[in-house]
């Protein structure tokens, strides 16, 4: 396992459920030195990254924890976030709308070209981020993209990354949060780990992606995660072990 780990993402709300909590389970899993980064723009699709990229905008929010603590600098590049610290990982992920088409996905290689070219860290790993399906009631106003049917977008974001990312020798591996989310509605938790439909829970929702993370990225074992959110735990208690096999089978399923 990893003793240290410095984990950026070009992201989206998605990236933010995604590591809200990802600090403190990395250190309660063994990591001694973490630092974390998360360039966000809202609902951000991978050809708005593009756009970024060739217009030079400052128009992410730049989320940096290094101690448990996020702190966010407005008005800031790609380019800026990428080169403020030699990353180990680099995640790109699609906007959750257009994660199950693949269409969408054209000017990826704009991206991945140029994190390749400028990364700090010439052994830095780029990562895809699969994303989840929407909760099954959910009023997204893209859901109907996908029938209005959590199945049908779930299986669509599977397909895609089989299509557009694990073809692609850019990444060098995938993070199966939408895998994990999907494993643990199955569990008596159920579909519950949204708090609008397509966001996470801040209990379980986020809790299962930033462990998603952390045994991806770092080989941490979910069974060795005793950390809570101190607001959550009394809810989050009960259904660890649902949210520990969620994750451990993620890490076990094959895409191919």
């Amino acid at each position: 396992m990893k003793k240290s780990i410095k984990i950026l993402a070009i992201g989206n709300s998605f990236s933010i459920d995604a590591m809200e909590y990802l600090w403190h389970i990395l250190r309660a899993g063994g990591v001694e030195e973490v630092t974390l980064g998360n360039l966000y723009i809202p609902g951000c699709p991978v050809s708005l990254h593009a756009d970024n990229i060739a217009s030079d905008a400052h128009t992410y929010i730049y989320y940096k924890n290094t101690d448990g603590t996020w702190r966010a600098t407005p008005d800031t590049s790609l380019t800026d976030g990428l080169m403020d610290e030699a990353w180990d990982v680099i995640t790109l992920q699609q906007s959750s709308h257009d994660s199950g088409l693949p269409e969408t996905y054209a000017r990826q290689g704009e991206v991945t070209d140029y994190v390749h070219t400028h990364k700090r860290n010439p052994n830095a790993v780029l990562y895809w981020h699969m994303t989840w399906a929407y909760q099954q009631d959910s009023d997204h106003w893209a859901f109907p993209r996908y029938g209005c049917d959590q199945a049908a977008m779930y299986n669509a974001i599977l397909n895609t990354v089989r299509s557009e990312i694990l073809t692609n020798p850019a990444y060098g591996g995938i993070i199966p949060t939408g895998i994990a989310i999907q494993n643990l509605r199955a569990t008596p938790v159920g579909d519950t780990v949204t708090r609008d439909g397509f966001h996470m829970s801040e209990s379980h929702g986020r809790y299962a992606a930033a462990l998603t993370w952390a045994q991806t990225l770092c080989g941490v074992d979910p069974a060795t995660v005793d950390w809570m959110p101190e607001a959550f735990a009394d809810v989050l208690r009960p259904d660890l072990p649902y949210i520990r096999e969620a994750v451990k089978a993620a890490g076990n399923t094959a895409l191919m």
